[in-house]
């Protein structure tokens, strides 16, 4: 009665794999500031990038145009008030109106934003004229000048802001095209992982149902503890404490199949709260360990795994013993270890480092990431 029970519930954890499987899958995220069609204005980088834009046209509207003192650099002085005031006074309509704008189709947003700009520099063509007024620089506040100045203004900020726009905008969608391109490897990279760690893992458990029906009945209740800790977590980054506590889940998982041919030495040092590693890390590294290792010796070995934070990184090793007989060369890639080479270059890019090598009967795993920071 008692392996009938434990049969049962092993069936209903294989219905549920598919399920585990699809939400494992890459799901729409939600919007985030930085996705809509429009970049954001408020960012510093942009706002570093139109004063950089504004400044080389003053520059060149200093050489070329007729001279308004007898000194260049008083010229570009007051060119250059000039045009950072429009560049700036765009930049935060833009910021303000952006969340507005982005609720729009594309073309119209785009209007909207060009239309925006061209109104800045009438309004504040026409302030700086009254400023020259109030500051005695001019006797009225319509000079002769007056028309043909702001004309001048308006058709150089045609040209002008049409030119910046098109180069914010084609800076920001490149952005969000890498920064898509990098979500969308690291989910289908994970989505590898997760299947073949469930399947794996019932497996194990369908193993013990025959002979060992307890067991397998205390292997169910550690996967669905296994599993809840895994489900309820929809970020890419899990801190470092949640991931050692999935790989002693699965460590314990193996034991059980093995017969306690498998040891594990820990050797864990502090993190600061806010560390964290891709979800999945520490797992996929001990089931190499335990497949080409543990399980190809008869008498088993020891696993051990150090984890400690040097110079701002996150050092993991994992040492394991191998068969010196085996035909696969000990320092030959698995695809668990590919896989995890590939997510954490597409986390960190060059920063992050796995290195894997084996002499003398041991096998030993080192991956170094940063602290902080990735594509999230």
């Amino acid at each position: 009665m008692e392996l009938l029970t434990v049969r049962h519930n092993v069936q209903a954890w294989l219905r549920a794999a598919s399920d585990f499987v699809g939400l494992s899958q890459p799901t729409a995220e939600p919007a985030e500031t930085d996705d809509g069609f429009l970049p954001d204005f408020c960012s510093a980088p942009v706002v570093l990038n139109v004063v950089i834009i504004a400044e080389m046209f003053a520059f060149m509207a200093t050489l070329i145009t007729r001279r308004i003192s007898v000194n260049i650099l008083e010229d570009l002085l007051l060119i250059s008030l000039f045009v950072q005031w429009v560049a700036i006074t765009s930049v935060a309509a833009l910021c303000y109106a952006r969340r507005y704008l982005n609720r729009l189709p594309k073309a119209r947003a785009l209007g909207m934003a060009y239309a925006l700009l061209l109104l800045v520099t009438l309004l504040v063509s026409e302030a700086a004229v009254w400023v020259l007024y109030l500051l005695g620089r001019i006797s009225t506040p319509r000079p002769e000048w007056h028309l043909y100045f702001h004309i001048q203004n308006f058709t150089v900020s045609l040209l002008v802001n049409g030119l910046a726009l098109r180069y914010v905008l084609a800076k920001h969608e490149l952005r969000q095209r890498t920064l898509s391109e990098a979500r969308a490897k690291i989910q289908a990279l994970q989505s590898r992982i997760r299947p073949h760690f469930v399947f794996n893992s019932l497996n194990i458990i369908a193993s013990l149902t025959r002979n060992e029906p307890a067991r397998a009945e205390a292997a169910v209740e550690d996967m669905a503890d296994l599993f809840r800790m895994m489900l309820s977590e929809d970020e890419q980054l899990v801190p470092v404490k949640k991931e050692i506590d999935v790989a002693k889940k699965y460590l314990a998982l193996e034991n059980l199949r093995l017969d306690q041919r498998l040891h594990v030495e820990w050797d864990v040092g502090t993190f600061p709260r806010k560390a964290a590693v891709p979800v999945l890390t520490l797992q996929p590294l001990l089931e190499n360990a335990v497949r080409h290792g543990i399980e190809a010796l008869p008498t088993g070995g020891t696993v051990a795994v150090k984890l400690w934070e040097e110079n701002g990184n996150i050092h993991i090793r994992v040492d394991n013993p191998y068969p010196t007989k085996s035909k696969t060369r000990p320092d030959t890639p698995s695809r668990s270890l590919d896989n995890i080479r590939q997510r954490l270059q597409s986390h960190y890019g060059e920063t992050a480092q796995l290195e894997a090598r084996g002499e003398n009967g041991q096998f030993s795993v080192t991956v170094v990431i940063p602290m902080r920071g990735g594509n999230v």
